[in-house]
């Protein structure tokens, strides 16, 4: 109860890091820590974008169709401190949002695991013999980590959140799983 009392800032939050940097460098690392996720964010989130626009209009992913899926991502984002307008509310959306990002990152390792084993998507580029058990040794400790650290946070959640997130994670599971086309890896 007394944590939910407590406001809590980014200060409060970089003070976290004071006994391994002190106070001054504390708040710079915390800082270029934040901005660094949001933009690496931005980016990788609109380019997948773009390539989930093309695959779904079966359209190549180069050119105006992915550039105009890219930047549809792009302005979805760029809304974001017009609908959140304080600068409290603006501060703590990063927490949700990693939050929802490490929530799927188990998904997109596990996808990663398969891609890297299947024979009619990468064909010869296949990893064999002791580069294929090295890399699904590391990739089946990532995936690991990554779900135990998924269920950890959202076990760790209020229950209305919890449950809210577990159905959204559900449907979206369910509906790439169930909608995806038969003929959409193709090999040449």
């Amino acid at each position: 109860m007394a944590a939910m009392l407590i406001r809590r800032d980014a200060f409060d939050l970089a003070k976290s890091l004071r006994p391994l940097t002190g106070d001054g460098v504390a708040q710079y690392v915390f800082g270029v820590g934040v901005v660094g996720m949001a933009i690496s964010t931005i980016i990788i989130l609109m380019l997948i974008n773009g390539f989930v626009v093309c695959e779904m209009l079966g359209q190549p992913s180069n050119g105006t169709i992915h550039r105009a899926g890219c930047f549809l991502a792009g302005m979805v984002g760029a809304a974001g401190p017009f609908i959140w307008g304080s600068q409290e509310a603006q501060f703590w959306l990063a927490v949700p949002t990693s939050v929802f990002g490490f929530v799927l990152l188990p998904i997109a390792y596990i996808t990663f695991f398969l891609m890297m084993n299947s024979d009619r998507l990468l064909g010869a580029n296949r990893p064999t013999g002791g580069k294929r058990i090295w890399w699904n040794t590391v990739m089946g400790i990532a995936v690991s980590l990554a779900l135990l650290g998924s269920v950890w946070t959202i076990l760790n959640r209020p229950p209305t959140v919890k449950y809210i997130g577990l159905t959204i994670l559900v449907v979206f599971t369910l509906i790439v799983f169930l909608g995806r086309r038969k003929d959409s890896v193709k090999t040449t």
